[in-house]
């Protein structure tokens, strides 16, 4: 480790190449909205500098932009019917760099062997694949699913690394009337110091607000902009999903302005192969957003 660092330092300080330099970029700088002619040196895989260097190898963008990773907030990679691995090899080429998968599907028929399965599958992936646990296995207590994931299996991996957070928490009507298993699940989420993915559609008034103070943070079923102002004056990151099945994206966007951009992300929910061999991944929801009138680094 300290080696790297001082690696890393060196070839910040023009004291020694880099491993690989992508010269003449037009690097898009999402920290100062704006767009710097350079190049960007890496070492051991990751980014030390910005700016004029040289390199062992060296690679010439020919003023082509370069833009950080693009990252899908919220997906089920089983809607798509492939593996983990053939999902990365889908979605890399479009800039998908990182995923947050909720693997509910599969937890729903295998349990936890079924989470496991997809975790150690996406350790093959040239994605970066964060998976959150499935919340509601089954979705609610009158549903019947292949298994059940209840308070006392999310207490024994939650605190594990594989564990990015809980998805999307599907059983509203739990929440709101303070369920004690429903309770206990989220307990257990916040004394881990993970992140909950929302899940309320229609939610409105006190409900959405009970429901927010729960220690929700994100919604992905806005179906009107008052539902996208609503759920942004309560403090949540709202999701705007555009996928194969549901694409509210162009119509919230109306609703997108300067002081709230920082607070919407942006996500597929579901994605057929067919849809990305079309249209592609994050790359084509970055093309709806500038063709509504978002401008292109805040997108």
């Amino acid at each position: 480790m300290h080696d790297n660092i001082k690696k890393k330092i060196n070839i910040a300080a023009k004291r020694q190449p880099a491993d690989l330099v992508i010269k003449n970029c037009k690097i898009v700088n999402v920290f100062t909205h704006e767009i710097i002619e350079g190049d960007i040196a890496i070492s051991d895989g990751k980014i030390a500098a910005v700016g004029n260097y040289s390199g062992e190898k060296e690679v010439d963008a020919e003023g082509r932009y370069a833009l950080p990773g693009f990252i899908n907030s919220h997906i089920h990679i089983e809607s798509s019917f492939v593996s983990p691995e053939e999902f990365s090899r889908l979605v890399v080429p479009h800039g998908t760099t990182t995923i947050i998968a909720d693997p509910h599907e599969i937890v729903n028929v295998c349990g936890m062997d079924g989470f496991d399965y997809m975790v150690k599958a996406g350790e093959n992936a040239a994605l970066n694949i964060k998976y959150m646990l499935p919340s509601c296995v089954p979705c609610t207590p009158w549903e019947h699913a292949g298994t059940v994931v209840d308070s006392k299996a999310i207490s024994e991996v939650i605190n594990q690394d594989k564990v990015f957070g809980m998805g999307e928490f599907m059983n509203t009507v739990g929440v709101i009337n303070t369920d004690s298993e429903v309770i206990e699940k989220i307990s257990l989420c916040h004394q881990a110091g993970k992140l909950i993915d929302g899940h309320s559609p229609g939610l409105k008034g006190d409900d959405l607000s009970a429901y927010v103070t729960a220690g929700i943070h994100t919604d992905h079923e806005s179906g009107s902009l008052e539902e996208l102002k609503e759920r942004l004056r309560n403090g949540m990151y709202v999701m705007l999903r555009y996928g194969s099945a549901c694409r509210e994206l162009p119509m919230l966007l109306k609703g997108v302005n300067e002081q709230n951009s920082r607070r919407c992300i942006l996500c597929a929910d579901d994605l057929q192969p067919v849809t990305i061999f079309e249209k592609g991944d994050m790359d084509e929801k970055l093309r709806i957003c500038v063709e509504n009138g978002i401008d292109p680094i805040t997108a």
